[in-house]
């Protein structure tokens, strides 16, 4: 096994509430629209970053946390092992379906899918990420509940072609992506939205 630890959009960003969350971008960058979800972790990096409205408020008893940014190209056990520790992960990925326009922005929680078929939280040579999960908690691993989880995934067809340039429907999806990941945040943290109001709520429904 690669002991090398895997790429990452950044080292962390400190928020100041009690929970600690996970962003993910899955996908392979060399891969055509297969690679958005490294792009969409990598703005909402770089809002985070940048905008001073996206910095959270420390309020008095708030314990100082961290927001986790990845991009990796992991599936089943191996994406598990990578969220243990987190309260709330969001994961943003690639989608396959036929079932939906080109670069439609879709989310969901785990919780709410008998398994996942599609996108790289599910493998033909691994278990899917909600058994990866089952299995990791039998083991007493510390893992989010599967409602804890949020997908956001953008409708792609054009995930084998060889080449790190999107299609113009899914760029164009990228900034739609990168504010359903942030709302996702906004609501469930001690943050203040773009607009500069303060949000603390902890609703998981998707936008």
């Amino acid at each position: 096994m690669d002991d090398r630890p895997p790429p990452r959009c950044l080292s962390s960003i400190v928020t100041f509430n009690a929970m600690k969350t996970l962003i993910i971008g899955l996908g392979n960058p060399i891969l055509g629209d297969d690679g958005v979800g490294w792009k969409v972790a990598q703005e909402v990096e770089r809002h985070l970053r940048s905008s001073p409205h996206a910095l959270p408020v420390q309020g008095e008893g708030h314990k100082g946390e961290k927001i986790d940014v990845e991009c990796l190209s992991l599936a089943g056990i191996s994406l598990m092992e990578r969220i243990i520790g987190y309260q709330r992960v969001i994961l943003i990925d690639s989608l396959n379906t036929g079932q939906h326009a080109q670069g439609e922005v879709v989310t969901f929680s785990l919780d709410s899918l008998e398994d996942l078929l599609h996108g790289h939280s599910a493998s033909a040579h691994d278990l899917s990420l909600k058994g990866a999960l089952k299995l990791g908690r039998s083991m007493g691993a510390d893992l989010p509940e599967d409602a804890d989880i949020q997908i956001v995934a953008i409708e792609a067809a054009h995930v084998y072609d060889f080449t790190e340039e999107l299609t113009p429907e899914v760029a164009v999806a990228v900034p739609k992506a990168v504010d359903t990941v942030l709302n996702f945040l906004y609501r469930s943290s001690s943050m203040v939205s773009p607009s500069g109001d303060e949000r603390s709520d902890s609703s998981s429904k998707a936008v």
